[in-house]
């Protein structure tokens, strides 16, 4: 009779060391999947956050140059307004230095001064709409009669559009300008009448040397614009701020003070610097424009360009393989003539944005 070959064998299980030896490599690629899975999930989370970063001071320094851009329309010559009841010529483009003082030194929300060593920036805006349809909401009318009261315009039908909050309307004759703060309009077909509490200041007009405003001149809104970097209550952490502003002596002696709460422009932005380029020769040369920090609101001639710097951060800070805060090289950056005070890494990687921008509003031969 045949057998099957291993008919006697006997089936058996692992053995203690077997099943000792399984466990432990088991053991093994279960810890380094894990630590494969968390180095993997840190290596996004710091991704992210230098992504972040990158977006926050490009998002901040795109908003202020499209703002620096189209500041100054029709004022290439100075901007007249009245402080302290005595008018004086200033520019459209001006800001203090956070190493500044007086006039000089920057300044935050309230106009109170700056101490963290950033620099503000004040802008005068037309609205986007100045050249549209007469009387349509932020668009320019024309002036019919000269002197310095109240301005007859031409306005064909009632102006539209609700009353701003802001009501600072300019007056220009596409060189200088004058800055209105206005009281009412009110309509007489075909023409307006457009009241402002400056009315009747002695030398006050868009050309003092005329004696008035003239037959022709625009008058149309404007926006006073001033970007500083302040703490946003939500989170925190500091953040780009803008506020609207009206005439009126701050603390620094300058002529504008902002008018109520500030916006949040973009968060986790630590610091803004800007350099004010000169073309004290009147080259004509971009390359050979005299760059400064700070700029005095009193007219400048030759303010040709605008370099503007923000230094952003992310959300949170980056981590180690330790899952510590990343110490050897998260700190703050030396960005134009602001020196940070030294202190220990905090893990927020900067991302530093840096663009110069051309003023083709106040170059008089662009108009």
């Amino acid at each position: 009779m045949s057998r099957h070959p291993g008919a006697g064998a006997r089936a058996r299980g692992m053995t203690l060391l077997e099943t000792m030896v399984a466990a432990a490599l088991a053991t093994i690629i279960l810890a380094a999947a894990t630590a494969l899975l968390l180095a993997g999930g840190r290596v996004v989370h710091n991704t992210e956050h230098v992504a972040d970063s990158h977006d926050n001071a490009r998002l901040a320094g795109e908003t202020l140059l499209s703002a620096v851009r189209q500041a100054g329309a029709g004022m290439s010559e100075g901007l007249w307004v009245v402080s302290n009841g005595t008018p004086q010529r200033i520019n459209p483009v001006f800001g203090g230095d956070g190493g500044g003082a007086g006039v000089l030194a920057a300044t935050t929300a309230g106009n109170v001064p700056s101490v963290d060593g950033s620099d503000d920036l004040w802008l005068v805006v037309p609205d986007r709409n100045y050249l549209g349809r007469d009387c349509a909401p932020g668009a320019a009318m024309t002036v019919v009669k000269p002197g310095t009261g109240a301005l007859e315009v031409n306005c064909v039908g009632v102006p539209s559009g609700a009353e701003p909050a802001n009501p600072m309307l300019v007056a220009s004759n596409m060189k200088s300008a004058a800055l209105l703060t206005q009281a009412s309009v009110t309509s007489t077909p075909p023409t307006a009448t457009v009241s402002y509490l400056e009315t009747g200041v002695p030398g006050f007009s868009n050309a003092p040397h005329k004696g008035g405003f003239q037959r022709g001149d625009l008058v149309y809104p404007v926006r006073l614009l001033h970007f500083f970097i302040g703490t946003n209550t939500s989170t925190g952490r500091k953040a780009l701020m803008r506020a609207e502003g009206r005439p009126g002596a701050d603390v620094a002696g300058r002529p504008f003070v902002d008018m109520g709460d500030p916006v949040v422009v973009q968060d986790f932005v630590e610091d803004f610097q800007v350099a004010f380029g000169l073309d004290a020769a009147s080259t004509g040369d971009p390359a050979r424009y005299d760059f400064q920090n700070g700029l005095k609101p009193e007219f400048t001639p030759g303010l040709r360009s605008v370099r503007v710097s923000v230094v952003a951060t992310g959300r949170s800070p980056r981590r180690d393989n330790r899952n510590e805060a990343v110490l050897s090289e998260d700190l703050p950056l030396s960005v134009e003539n602001h020196l940070p005070a030294a202190g220990p890494a905090d893990g927020y990687f900067r991302s530093l944005f840096s663009r110069r921008a051309e003023l083709p509003n106040l170059a008089s031969a662009s108009l």
